[in-house]
């Protein structure tokens, strides 16, 4: 195939075909991980559909003017018409998935980069079915990477935007009974004697969007045992609620299911050569689905 790659035919050194997510999420399926199947359309999809995007000089702290162009270059993406090549290849692939319900994730280029954050910038779709849905949940991905807030931050990191393209992640969702990120070192010290769990139930991405707060567990390194747990706050109580420490973890996760959440993570960190990641993670059905890791990108270094 041209235009897709599965995840299992990619490697981090794909950064500029797959993005970061897709190139990281191959990454995961080589360290032995359990990821959801999937596939990548390429930037070279992006890029044979989306040719003539001019963006002009503008002010980027104008956020009127930017919104401005920006939402017709947004609208003339959503619209644009899929080549028969392309089409054939996404849909060839989605239907040797049997079609299930997917994830459509956005995998910019510059993404997920050692100096820059570009987390959360590009849009994700969810249970998404059926081949028409597919195909637009494509074309709006490759359309919020026009969205103002990304071409500003672009503009503002010294990304040119003939460097930046777009890469789609199409992969089955998992089993989501509770969803979480890990941080395999507290971001906060960057004390690398422990790590962070985040989990709430459902879906994780309200949670990775800042939406909900979850519940944390401060977790030893190497063996994942529980050194303090702070429950998220429930309806009507304050989320000041002082944390249980030296007891049993609660909450949407056991205490063996965090130890074994964070062995998975420190394997991931090792795969990665050491670097401290930010790991997203769902559980369902007795076991724990990897699906997505990113370097940590604001560690203090005090």
């Amino acid at each position: 195939m041209k235009y897709v790659r599965l995840l299992q035919e990619l490697r981090r050194e794909d950064l500029s075909l797959a993005g970061g997510k897709g190139a990281n999420l191959g990454e995961l399926v080589l360290a032995g991980m359990k990821v959801p199947q999937g596939f990548v359309l390429t930037v070279d999809g992006y890029r044979r559909c989306i040719t003539d995007v001019h963006l002009p000089k503008i002010n980027v702290h104008d956020l009127a003017a930017l919104e401005a162009v920006t939402s017709k270059i947004q609208m003339e993406i959503e619209n644009v018409y899929l080549p028969d090549e392309v089409m054939a290849e996404v849909l060839e692939a989605y239907r040797r998935m049997c079609c299930p319900k997917v994830a459509v994730r956005s995998s910019a280029t510059a993404e997920d980069l050692p100096g820059a954050s570009f987390a959360g910038q590009q849009e994700t779709y969810l249970n998404i079915q059926g081949e028409d849905a597919v195909l637009d949940a494509i074309k709006k991905c490759w359309a919020s990477l026009w969205a103002p807030r990304a071409v500003q931050y672009r503009s503002l990191q010294g990304f040119g935007e003939s460097e930046v393209a777009l890469a789609v992640v199409i992969q089955e969702m998992a089993p989501h009974e509770v969803a979480g990120v890990v941080f395999t070192v507290n971001p906060l010290l960057n004390d690398s004697c422990e790590l962070i769990i985040n989990a709430a139930k459902g879906v994780g991405e309200a949670l990775v969007q800042g939406e909900i707060i979850p519940d944390q567990w401060l977790a030893r390194r190497p063996d994942g045992a529980v050194l303090k747990f702070t429950p998220a706050p429930q309806k009507g109580q304050s989320s000041s609620l002082l944390p249980h420490t030296g007891r049993p973890a609660r909450g949407c996760l056991t205490s063996q299911q965090v130890r074994e959440l964070a062995c998975l993570c420190l394997r991931i960190e090792k795969h990665f050569n050491g670097v401290p990641q930010d790991i997203e993670w769902s559980y369902g059905a007795g076991e724990f689905y990897l699906l997505q890791s990113r370097p940590i990108t604001a560690l203090k270094t005090w």
